[in-house]
C-alpha cells in the first residue's frame, strides 16, 4: 500500500477534495428527515401514511426533506382514532408533549400503533381504549419506548405492548419511563390469556431488551390467567421455536395483578423446537406485591401455580433444549398468592407434559440482597438474602405518585429494605429518579433518602442479626424469568386474532 506521505502535493490535494465531497455526502443525507405535527386536518393515519409514503398527506406538511428517520409529533390534548392505524413501513420516532398532556384514544374499537421491520420510537404520550393486539405491536424491529403510558380503560386486548421478532435477525429494545395500569378483562370476554408487556423471539435470531422504571399494576383478567412481563420463545403461533432473548430489567414496580387462572408478573417461558431456545433474564431493583392466582392446571399440563417469578421450559422436538434462566437482585417480595397461599417464585420443566422429546432447563437465581416474605424461592441463599420476614407488606406505602414518571410504592420507616440493598453495575437511581447510595441502597424500585448503613442486617430465614459489610458489589448474568400463562393455546389465540 501506497503512504500518504508518498503522494504529491497534487494527488494529496484531489485526495483531500475527494474526502471532503464524501463527507458532504454523508452529513447531506443525515439531513434528511422531515417532522410533521398532528393538527389543522393533519391526522395521526395521515402522518403515518405520509411517512411511509415519502408524500405529504391530506392537510400534512413536512418540514424537511422525507428521509430515513422522520418525526410525527403529536401535540397535547386527546386524539380520537376513527379507524385502525396504517402499519408503520418506515423508520419514525412518534413523539407527543408528555405522558400526562398527549392521549390517543382508539375509541374502543381500533388497534394501536402497528410498526413492521423499522427503527421505531415512541415517546412522550399516553394511549388508551385499544383492541387487537395491543396499544403498541411491532414486529421485527428496533423499538425505544420512553415515557409511555398504556391505560387499559375500555380495552379488551390480549397484550399492552407486545414485540416480537420472527425472523433470524439481531434486533434491540429498550423501555424508559412505562406505565401500564388498570387492564380488566370480564368473564366470557374470550381472552383466557392476556400478556401485559409481552416480547417473543423466534426464528433462530437474538434480542436484546432494556427496561427501566417499570410499573404495571391494577390488572384483572376474569376470563383467563395474567403474564406481567412475558419473555419469551417459541409460545405464541406454532408452539416451539428456537433464538435468544436476553432481557435486563432495572427499577420494576409490579402491584396488584390477578386473574382467575394462573398469574405471573414475572414470566419468563422457553419451549424449543428446531434449534434451542434461551431466554435469559435478569430483574435489579423490583418491587412485586399483590399477586392473586390459582393453583391448578392448564391442558394439557398439571399442577401448575401462580408466583411473582416463573421460569418455564420444555423441548418440544427430540435434542432441543429449552433454557429459561432468571437471575434476581435487589428485589422485594410480598403478599404474592396461589390458591391462598404465598407464592414468590416457580420453576417448572414442561418437557414430558407436551411429550416432547427434547429438554428443558428452568432456573431462578439469587444475586443476592433479595427480600421474600416465604421461601419458595429456594435459591434465595446468597449474600445479604433475606426470607420468611414477615410483615413486609405492611411496610409499604399504597401505589401512588412519589415522584418521577412512573407510580412507586415508598418503603415506610422501619422497613427491612432500607439500606439492605448491594450496589449494582449500572443501577445509579430508582424508579423515580432518586440517587442511589453506592453502599447499602435501599430493596426494590423505591430508594428510601436519608438512610444510612445499619450497624446489622436481618439474616436469611433467620431475623437474627449479622453484620454489614457496607458495599456488596453484586454481578449479574443475564437469565430468563418465566411464566407458563401463554403456552399453545393461548398462542394460537393471539395467532388468530393478529390483524
Amino acid at each position: 500500500m501506497i503512504s500518504i506521505l508518498n503522494l504529491t502535493k497534487t494527488n494529496k490535494l484531489i485526495l483531500a477534495a475527494a474526502t471532503f465531497l464524501a463527507v458532504l455526502a454523508v452529513g447531506s443525507g443525515r439531513a434528511h428527515a422531515a417532522t410533521i405535527t398532528v393538527g389543522s386536518g393533519c391526522t395521526i393515519e395521515n402522518a403515518i401514511v405520509s411517512v411511509n409514503s415519502t408524500t405529504s398527506q391530506a392537510s400534512c406538511s413536512a418540514s424537511g426533506a422525507y428521509g430515513t428517520d422522520d418525526t410525527i409529533n403529536i401535540p397535547a390534548g386527546t386524539h380520537t382514532l376513527t379507524g385502525s392505524l396504517t402499519h408503520i413501513q418506515e423508520n419514525v420516532t412518534i413523539n407527543g408533549a408528555g405522558m400526562g398532556s398527549t392521549t390517543i384514544d382508539a375509541d374502543g374499537n381500533n388497534s394501536g400503533f402497528i410498526a413492521d421491520s423499522v427503527d421505531v420510537t415512541f415517546s412522550n404520550l399516553k394511549i388508551t381504549a385499544y383492541t387487537g393486539l395491543g396499544a403498541i405491536e411491532t414486529n421485527e424491529s428496533n423499538v425505544n419506548l420512553e415515557n409511555v403510558e398504556v391505560d387499559g380503560q375500555g380495552s379488551d386486548a390480549q397484550t399492552a405492548i407486545y414485540v416480537r421478532n420472527d425472523a433470524n435477525t439481531i434486533k434491540t429494545v429498550t423501555g424508559n419511563n412505562i406505565y401500564i395500569h388498570d387492564i380488566n378483562i370480564p368473564g366470557s370476554g374470550g381472552n383466557s390469556q392476556i400478556h401485559i408487556f409481552a416480547v417473543e423471539q423466534r426464528g433462530g435470531g437474538t434480542t436484546n431488551a432494556t427496561f427501566q422504571n417499570i410499573t404495571i399494576a391494577d390488572i384483572y383478567n376474569a376470563d383467563g390467567g395474567v403474564n406481567g412481563f412475558m419473555m419469551t420463545v417459541g409460545v405464541f403461533g406454532t408452539l416451539g421455536g428456537n433464538g435468544t432473548l436476553n432481557a435486563t430489567m432495572n427499577n420494576v414496580t409490579i402491584d396488584n395483578v390477578g386473574s382467575v387462572g394462573i398469574t405471573a408478573p414475572f414470566s419468563s417461558v422457553s419451549f424449543a423446537a428446531g434449534g434451542d431456545s434461551n431466554v435469559n433474564t435478569t430483574v435489579n431493583n423490583a418491587t412485586i406485591t399483590g399477586t392473586r392466582g390459582i393453583t391448578g392446571s392448564v391442558p394439557p399440563l398439571t399442577g401448575v401455580k401462580s408466583a411473582a417469578f416463573y421460569a418455564a421450559t420444555a423441548g418440544i422436538t427430540s435434542g432441543d433444549v429449552g433454557n429459561a434462566h432468571v437471575s434476581v437482585s435487589n428485589s422485594l417480595l410480598a403478599d404474592n398468592q396461589s390458591g391462598g397461599d404465598s407464592s414468590n417464585c416457580m420453576a417448572a420443566d414442561f418437557t414430558t407434559g407436551f411429550s416432547g422429546g427434547g429438554s428443558g432447563d428452568p432456573t431462578i437465581t439469587s444475586l443476592g440482597h433479595n427480600i421474600s416474605d416465604d421461601a419458595s424461592c429456594t435459591t434465595f441463599t446468597g449474600s445479604g438474602d433475606q426470607q420468611n420476614v414477615s410483615s413486609i407488606i405492611s411496610t409499604l406505602g399504597l401505589l401512588r405518585s412519589n415522584g418521577g414518571n412512573v407510580p412507586t410504592r415508598a418503603l415506610l420507616s422501619g422497613s427491612p429494605a432500607i439500606s439492605a440493598g448491594g450496589a449494582v453495575l449500572g443501577v445509579t437511581t430508582d424508579a423515580r429518579g432518586v440517587s442511589r447510595p453506592s453502599t447499602c441502597p435501599s430493596v426494590g424500585a423505591f430508594q428510601f433518602e436519608g438512610a444510612v448503613c445499619a450497624a446489622s442486617t436481618t439474616n436469611a430465614g433467620t431475623n437474627a442479626g449479622a453484620p454489614n459489610t457496607g458495599i456488596h458489589s453484586v454481578s449479574l448474568i443475564g437469565v430468563s424469568i418465566a411464566t407458563l400463562l401463554g403456552l399453545s393455546v393461548i398462542g394460537y389465540s393471539i395467532t388468530t386474532k393478529r390483524n
